[in-house]
């Protein structure tokens, strides 16, 4: 480093040394260590670009369960089945699998900063469209609206790893991921509690259409609001990297763009992140399912309950925020990632059981006090995916390994979804609940089955050298990374 550089690291900076293999001076194929020095910084305004990011997210996610929370009074208005409904949130399951591959390809290039902003854009169109949709015959622009906001989850949904993985330093990671998906789960939480609080199931059905028109307008305003912030003040990356990975990271990318095949081939191969996968995919998929469908169930059972489902979705995905930052400061503080999952999967399980009985009981603290339980294992199990599939993929990029986690999650959701709305329709709500708890004890096994793989914290304590001491230095990166 220069000595300019050298004094720089006087404010709030530190250096790292990694060991490279380079290309000997004399032109010889052969190659000699050398020790590079690299700066890295956290930065304070980390929590300011966090902050705008859960804003974000919470007001996409907001809307994904608007209309299903509501099934009933929807059905009302625009007198149409209750199919028709959860589609309304399955679109949001299926737009994912069909843009997440374009958009990652996309992200990848242009960077963090236009990710975001062409998420919160198209955020905002979609609000103001579902303003239009306040008529009786117009549920057709409602979806319309919801497609396109739909698309914009997919920018923002995988992101919570690599806003974490951009700003923070090492031993903030689990915790930053976990407030990371706070938003999201915030934004639920907002869509189970205000619908049925401000929608009221009038017997005038002009009254209803009053009082979507408020809610649809409360939204776009805030999605407004939330693009303007983001375009002035959200950063695509610190100047210096916060950590020793994302460091790693960005010399090994070099100055050419690996391209985008290479990366899913190698994801795609990884045993560990497949099983992954598919468990992580049950246990959210049933969350999906279980929010679609929710006020159905619990008026097969409570009559006139509409605000109280709207509640103990609340709470499930409420107490699920603290868990998920919960087990974010567990594994920042232990780095036992396998045997917290396991834990937290088996009591989700257990969770479910009791939320079932809850239900066919009939006893509503019951199903309140369940619905805590449930929720803070279900719901706080999300940050403990994204943790594991940083684990079991790095180098890889966050937001690739994010995506296919969350493809099968929407996939098995929109499955359940259609089998389950079949079953409670001929069957009743009896094999909706023994599938969910099945489906839970089968991801299970599968998380039990995965190995305990740790590459980025064995990178983070050994410097890397084992995958990186045969990348070439590139002068550009080393620069820009602050060697």
């Amino acid at each position: 480093m220069t000595e300019e550089d050298r004094s720089a690291l006087t404010n709030g900076e530190s250096t790292v040394k990694i060991v490279k293999k380079v290309a000997q001076d004399d032109g010889e194929n052969e190659t000699t260590p050398k020790e590079i020095d690299i700066a890295i910084k956290v930065y304070r305004r980390r929590w300011f670009m966090l902050c705008l990011y859960i804003f974000y997210t919470a007001l996409v996610a907001a809307q994904w369960i608007q209309y299903s929370i509501i099934a009933n009074i929807i059905q009302r208005y625009y007198d149409v089945s209750s199919f028709a409904v959860d589609c309304t949130s399955m679109i949001f399951m299926f737009y994912y699998g069909i843009f997440i591959f374009p958009v990652s390809y996309l992200s990848d290039r242009i960077g963090l900063r236009w990710t975001i902003i062409a998420g919160s854009a198209l955020c905002c169109v979609g609000s103001w469209i579902k303003i239009l949709s306040v008529d009786p015959d117009k549920f057709y622009v409602a979806l319309i609206g919801q497609s396109v906001i739909a698309v914009s989850l997919v920018f923002v949904l995988p992101l919570p790893g690599r806003v974490a993985a951009e700003w923070f330093a090492a031993d903030e990671l689990s915790t930053a991921t976990s407030l990371g998906i706070f938003g999201p789960q915030l934004g639920v939480s907002v869509s189970f509690l205000l619908p049925p609080v401000v929608v009221k199931n009038h017997e005038n059905v002009a009254d209803i259409g009053t009082d979507l028109a408020f809610m649809f307008w409360f939204v776009a305003v805030a999605a407004t609001l939330n693009l303007a912030l983001v375009l002035l003040f959200f950063q695509d990356q610190p100047k210096l990297p916060p950590n020793k990975t994302v460091a790693l990271q960005k010399m090994k990318k070099g100055e050419k763009a690996e391209p985008f095949v290479k990366p899913m081939k190698r994801l795609m191969t990884n045993q560990s992140f497949l099983i992954l996968c598919n468990s992580y995919g049950l246990n959210v998929g049933i969350l999906n399912a279980l929010g679609t469908l929710l006020n159905q169930l619990y008026l097969i059972h409570f009559e006139n309950g509409e605000e109280d489902a709207g509640r103990i979705g609340l709470l499930i995905i409420l107490t699920g925020m603290f868990g998920s930052i919960t087990f974010g400061i567990i594994l920042d503080k232990t780095h036992k990632f396998k045997e917290t999952t396991v834990i937290v999967y088996f009591l989700t399980l257990c969770g479910q059981i009791l939320f079932a009985i809850a239900i066919f009981l009939e006893v509503k603290w019951m199903v309140y006090a369940s619905s805590v339980f449930l929720g803070f294992f279900m719901s706080g199990y999300l940050m403990l995916g994204y943790e594991l599939a940083a684990e079991y993929t790095y180098p890889e990029s966050e937001f690739y390994s994010a995506g296919i986690l969350n493809i099968t999650n929407n996939v098995y959701g929109i499955i359940l979804v259609l089998i389950l709305e079949v079953m409670l329709e001929h069957y009743g709500d009896v094999p909706v609940h023994v599938i969910f708890c099945v489906a839970l004890l089968v991801g299970l096994i599968m998380t039990i089955m995965t190995k305990d793989e740790q590459r980025r914290q064995e990178a983070q304590k050994a410097g890397n050298k084992s995958l990186y001491q045969n990348v070439p230095v590139d002068e550009k990166n080393i620069k820009d990374i602050g060697v």
